[in-house]
């Protein structure tokens, strides 16, 4: 079992260390963390549960905001990263849910439900999250939307199963059983119509058909990231009934 901890963390310890986002990359990455917490609507104090928080971004908005925030995290490095900025870090992987002595006024998932096994794995997770909400509390995802990003959604990250858009997760929320469920569709930080429009044009772009031509290109690579960054992604709440 140590083994395959130490095989999984592979691929993240290289996302952590080596694979960083361009300087334009960061201020996209942080203005789309901005625009989620403030979907969100948090108030001073409230308690936050990310699941997958990666490089902290959006941890980092809420540690700076005063919120009550706590991680589960199962990649050591990225743990230790966050603890070491303050926040409340568990180490597991899920699902399922790891055993929790508390509950939260919001809990959040940025690119993590399309890391679902299966649909099974998805339920699970959701009912789970359910369970460890308040009442009144808020469940927020934030995944790519397959109806834009096609082919792109599996050939950008080797873990991405479970597919996810705005009418799935809609209905995965309403099957876990949240409602006052609303969403909306982002183009990097950008919502409404010009986000439409944009990750329309985007999504006809080449750069990952030249990527895979020429995977030794760096300017390839770096184009293709750009192009993955402003796909259409899901951003969608559900509340637990009072």
């Amino acid at each position: 079992m140590a083994e395959e901890t130490k095989e999984s963390d592979a691929f993240f310890d290289h996302f952590s260390r080596q694979d960083k986002p361009t300087g334009m990359g960061m201020r996209l990455v942080k203005a789309l963390a901005q625009r989620i917490f403030n979907y969100v609507e948090l108030d001073p104090g409230n308690s936050v549960l990310e699941i997958g928080p990666g490089r902290g971004i959006f941890a980092d908005i809420c540690l700076k905001e005063g919120m009550d925030y706590c991680a589960i995290e199962a990649n050591r490095q990225m743990a230790e990263s966050l603890e070491e900025r303050g926040a409340s870090v568990v180490s597991a992987m899920v699902p399922p849910l790891p055993p929790l002595e508390r509950e939260f006024d919001v809990v959040v998932m940025i690119n993590v439900m399309e890391h679902m096994n299966s649909m099974a794995d998805a339920l699970q997770i959701t009912q789970q999250i359910r369970q460890v909400l308040r009442p009144g509390g808020k469940f927020v995802i934030c995944s790519p939307d397959y109806l834009n990003w096609r082919l792109n959604f599996f050939n950008c990250d080797f873990s991405h199963s479970y597919v996810t858009t705005r009418r799935r997760l809609k209905q995965l929320l309403i099957n876990g059983g949240f409602g006052n469920i609303r969403s909306c569709h982002l183009c990097g930080p950008m919502t409404g119509l010009v986000s439409l429009l944009l990750t329309a044009a985007v999504s006809r772009l080449p750069f990952g058909l030249l990527n895979a031509i020429f995977p030794d290109s760096k300017i390839f690579y770096k184009l293709y990231k750009i192009q993955l960054t402003f796909s259409r992604k899901v951003l969608i709440l559900g509340e637990k009934p009072s």
